[in-house]
């Protein structure tokens, strides 16, 4: 599987043995995903055990190989809101719960198999969390739940009526309170967990950002060859009403006004790419300066990143887009490389603002992002591209990271140990 949300959970699997924690995964066995990336298990296949349901043996170090997997297309992101909105209303918290009763019983396997100490869940999908409360609930296990998103405001979540809302939120509460720690991505997420729920305080939740493995670009840098034009470069989806609409729209006023540059600027999208977009780039008559590359494996993503110019990335706005901190905007930190940012105002824009070498634009303003076009490409020909603040980045490398994740599971465990120790006393 991949994408960006797999990549925080492999980093942790990847670095917490360095910090003293042996990982054991439950999973399940691939069949359906918008993308697949086979280096990502190859990182993690030798640092912790993966139990996948699905399975006939359960432990299998890379299933797709021998079943295969399927990666599913669509043509426009609406086709596949629509089929999340019809899951969402029949199935609650997500689609996973289907899964659950078959986690559960591969679960009670590895405890009866293993020496576990601390059970860690990562939403979402919430069903995680149900799994982990579950387990917490008949084994004693402390407990440590990661929201790589919120729950109840998440902007991509389908409510078609107060029921399900409120279904959802009885859910949170009794994860919340059976959670020995929380940790979410960012402050913003942190605030609403606090403001909806107020017994959880703010010892109770700590904040672990979204980062990036300076392993994997150390490894790209032999084979970074620089291209001839100057590269904006997008990777991530289009999904969940983002759009790559405005951004089109900004290269082609560039060129209009500029003619001259159409064949010295170069845009390449790495990642799915909606179909209706590459019929409206015929359109706006750029195709020549458009290079759609579709998802690519994330070793190759980052060789891309180095070789670009420039970084772009766009937040939609949503009811609830200050939420975001999506997980690309650290791999493009990670790259060091100028960023074109279309994002309102929220969490990714206060760290944009921080990482200095960036032009922050509103996500639809077609004219902010030429003029920001014009300006980059202008200091690109002066070699006088902005250089990004040094400290600020490193403060997001993964294994510094999961260095802090496994210091909460030191905490959590001994004063697990400590309540243990005074009640046997008392």
């Amino acid at each position: 599987m991949g994408m960006g949300g797999v990549q925080r959970t492999a980093k942790f699997v990847k670095y917490l043995p360095d910090f003293g924690w042996e990982p054991y995964v439950l999973t399940t066995t691939p069949k359906l995903y918008l993308a697949k990336d086979e280096c990502l298990i190859k990182e993690v296949e030798n640092k912790a055990k993966i139990y996948r349901t699905g399975h006939p043996e359960h432990k299998q170090d890379n299933p797709a190989k021998e079943y295969g997997h399927t990666v599913v297309k669509f043509k426009n992101d609406s086709n596949r809101k629509l089929l999340s909105n019809i899951a969402q209303t029949f199935l609650i918290p997500d689609s996973k719960i289907l899964w659950k009763s078959g986690a559960l019983r591969l679960a009670e396997k590895i405890i009866e198999e293993e020496k576990i100490d601390l059970l860690y869940a990562t939403a979402p999908p919430y069903t995680d969390f149900l799994i982990a409360y579950d387990l917490k609930k008949k084994h004693g296990f402390p407990l440590v739940i990661d929201y790589r998103d919120s729950w109840i405001d998440c902007p991509n979540n389908f409510y078609p009526t107060s029921f399900h809302k409120e279904r959802h939120r009885k859910l949170e509460t009794k994860v919340l309170h059976a959670a020995d720690k929380v940790v979410t991505i960012n402050s913003r997420i942190k605030e609403l967990i606090q403001y909806r729920y107020n017994f959880k305080t703010d010892g109770d939740i700590e904040i672990i950002p979204q980062g990036f493995d300076q392993e994997d670009f150390d490894k790209q840098m032999p084979n970074v060859v620089k291209p001839s034009k100057m590269r904006i470069t997008y990777s991530g989806s289009f999904l969940n009403y983002y759009t790559p609409k405005y951004f089109l729209d900004g290269l082609a006023k560039v060129f209009s006004k500029r003619p001259e540059l159409k064949d010295k600027i170069e845009a390449l999208f790495m990642g799915t790419f909606p179909e209706e977009f590459k019929e409206y780039i015929e359109q706006l008559g750029i195709t020549n300066a458009v290079n759609i590359l579709g998802y690519v494996e994330h070793s190759l993503c980052i060789k891309y990143l180095l070789e670009s110019d420039i970084l772009w990335m766009m937040i939609n706005k949503t009811e609830r887009s200050d939420l975001h901190s999506t997980g690309k905007l650290y791999e493009y930190f990670g790259a060091r490389k100028p960023i074109l940012a279309c994002v309102p105002e929220g969490v990714a824009r206060e760290s944009l603002k921080n990482y200095g070498a960036v032009k922050l634009t509103e996500p639809d303003d077609s004219d902010a992002i030429a003029a920001a076009i014009e300006e980059y490409y202008d200091l690109h020909e002066k070699n006088n591209l902005p250089v990004p603040n040094e400290d600020m980045i490193l403060s997001y490398d993964r294994k510094k990271l999961a260095g802090e994740l496994a210091a909460q599971f030191d905490l959590v465990e001994s004063n697990v140990h400590h309540e243990t120790a005074l009640t046997e006393h008392s």
